[in-house]
């Protein structure tokens, strides 16, 4: 089951303007970017690390927001 999420795929957008030129800034396929942002594929702690350093997310609360959408802190 595919489940979106909003606020990566929004950051990714917002910073790269495609899920294309993110892929190339990770090293990524277009494929496993796609899999990684619509929840077909789980992340792994390196693909984390990546897409942190990728999206420059410097707060705790960005990556909750980004990484954790439905949890609260």
């Amino acid at each position: 089951m595919e489940t979106m999420n909003n606020a990566l795929r929004g950051e990714v957008v917002a910073k790269y303007g495609s899920m294309t030129k993110f892929a190339e800034a990770v090293g990524w396929s277009g494929r496993k970017t796609r899999d990684v942002v619509t929840g077909r594929q789980v992340m792994t702690v390196d693909d984390v690390e990546k897409m942190t350093a990728a999206l420059s997310i410097d707060s705790v609360d960005q990556f909750m927001r980004i990484f954790f959408p439905r949890v609260s802190i």
